[in-house]
């Protein structure tokens, strides 16, 4: 059997049907669904539960990366996919095939029997199966949107990571710092290691810290139990055990200084995994990271680029994401900064915008096949006040012609919605 990525769409467009509202929060029918599997998340050994607002997928990244340094197999689950769906389900260290990734979604389909689910439980209950027959070292398992209700908080884990919680999702997680940071804490477990990340808001450390101790959870809290600072162009990360020195990122990405922080600690409370090496082989600046903060050197975007200027993508989508984008990019070397953006309408464009300090032009599009993208003229219309130089473009390919075209010296960056992201990197 050869299963073609179109066959693997039109399943997925089954599974989508099976419930009116694509977001639903709820654990009840992802509970019956795995029910009906058998329990297969009970079977899963070593699981690490990652959530956050942003910085969870790089954070997963770093751990996984150590973790195979140190020959230890790892089953990943990862939401969004950029570009193919199998993107999500990593399996034994491998991407799922679409023959095993159909029978997997075929077999889902059917032991549901058209009951009422959203598409992430059934995908959520897809990887479980799957997870629960491949059988590695340690499972990594990414938080979709939240974590109280998430579909993925089925799970015992080994430990609980919470990366940087900030304004997000407010429709679903509620308006607060404090409501958000209460629904990302519904992944801590009773007298589960809870390992927490640099926070911007306080109120989100305070909360985070009050539902561990609630549950009588272990916490290794950054700025109490860890930190990680910059020192002489050097990252030093320190905990009461040990002190890390090691190479900087050359592109001073402000947010994976905070990441690989957040993974060495994680890492710390797992027995016989050395980081040392690790980093004194610089093994962390060679991850590859799709879509974040991503330089793109070669591919049809950049076939007639002109010299002096440089393009970049990176999916950031909130205005947290957007401060530190911003910061990274005042590190690299003074150009011109131009933005082509397209967002989704759950998103407040003009905040997250407002987090560039040095933006020469904005132009905006559509992102292509998103019932939920901001319209370019829409989106034209949110940002006017925002800069003098802004200008709408029919495609991701048209945007970056033109920008490049009407530029020299210039810095492109494409930003603004993870799904935006996948779009540039499949018309590259």
């Amino acid at each position: 059997m050869s299963i073609s990525n179109v066959q693997i769409d039109n399943l997925l467009e089954e599974l989508l049907k099976l419930h009116p509202k694509k977001i639903d929060l709820s654990l009840d029918r992802i509970k019956i669904l795995l029910n009906k599997l058998g329990n297969p998340q009970n079977k899963i050994n070593n699981i690490l539960h990652i959530a956050g607002t942003n910085g969870k997928y790089s954070t997963l990244r770093f751990i996984q990366e150590i973790l195979r340094y140190n020959n230890k197999s790892t089953n990943a689950y990862i939401s969004p996919h950029l570009v193919r769906f199998n993107e999500r389900f990593e399996l034994n260290d491998k991407q799922i095939t679409n023959d095993d990734l159909f029978n997997l979604l075929n077999k889902i389909k059917n032991i549901n029997e058209g009951s009422e689910i959203t598409f992430f439980e059934s995908t959520s209950g897809a990887f479980f199966e799957a997870a629960s027959k491949s059988h590695t070292d340690y499972t990594l398992l990414e938080v979709g949107l939240g974590g109280r209700l998430d579909s993925s908080n089925v799970i015992d884990p080994l430990i609980s990571i919470i990366s940087s919680i900030s304004y997000d999702h407010q429709d679903f997680l509620g308006s607060s710092i404090e409501k958000i940071a209460f629904e990302k804490s519904g992944i801590i477990k009773p007298k589960t290691p809870a390992i927490i990340g640099f926070q911007p808001y306080p109120e989100a450390k305070e909360m985070l810290i009050n539902q561990a101790e609630h549950n009588e959870a272990p916490v290794f809290a950054h700025g109490i139990h860890w930190n990680i600072t910059e020192q002489n162009g050097a990252l030093i990360y320190e905990d009461n055990t040990s002190t890390l020195e090691f190479s900087n990122y050359d592109d001073q990405n402000e947010f994976q200084k905070k990441n690989i922080g957040l993974a060495i600690a994680a890492i710390s409370q797992l027995p016989n995994i050395e980081v040392r090496e690790f980093l004194k082989d610089q093994k962390h600046k060679s991850i590859y990271f799709p879509g974040r903060m991503q330089k793109i050197e070669d591919g049809k975007l950049c076939s007639k680029m002109k010299p002096s200027n440089e393009l970049y993508l990176d999916g950031s989508h909130n205005v947290d994401a957007a401060f530190n984008l911003n910061k990274t990019l005042k590190n690299l070397p003074e150009k011109k900064l131009c933005i082509i953006i397209g967002m989704i309408n759950t998103k407040d464009p003009a905040a997250y915008i407002r987090q560039f300090s040095n933006c020469f032009s904005i132009t905006t599009i559509t992102i292509p096949s998103e019932d939920n993208a901001i319209p370019a003229d829409e989106l034209k219309n949110k940002l006017e006040d925002q800069c003098a130089e802004i200008a709408v473009s029919s495609s991701i390919s048209e945007a970056v012609k033109s920008v490049n075209e009407a530029n020299e010296n210039t810095r492109i960056l494409i930003c603004g919605s993870l799904y935006l992201a996948g779009k540039v990197l499949e018309v590259n």
